[in-house]
């Protein structure tokens, strides 16, 4: 099923975009862990960005804090969802 996935890979883009989100979404300690999850998403123009995590990235605060950012960059931010709730509307179709 997932044979034919591509692996992203880490560029220049990845990079600068992981340290302006250092620098301004105001995560710290492992939570910064987290940060190239969106940078890879921004970067590679993803339309979602599908995570367990509600501490850090699936969280109303952090996504307002992205999106913010983004519009600032002029970057799109893909919509932020946890697996239920990405299955949820894919049903709706």
């Amino acid at each position: 099923m997932i044979e034919n996935l591509s692996v992203l890979s880490v560029n220049e883009d990845v990079r600068a975009l992981t340290d302006h989100y250092l620098k301004n979404l105001g995560l710290s300690g492992k939570a910064q862990a987290d940060i190239p999850h969106f940078a890879f998403a921004v970067s590679y123009q993803m339309d979602y960005l599908v995570t367990w995590n509600c501490s850090h990235i699936a969280n109303g605060e952090m996504i307002k804090r992205l999106m913010t950012v983004n519009t600032v960059i002029k970057r799109a931010t893909p919509v932020i969802v946890t697996p239920e709730e990405l299955l949820e509307s894919l049903e709706d179709l």
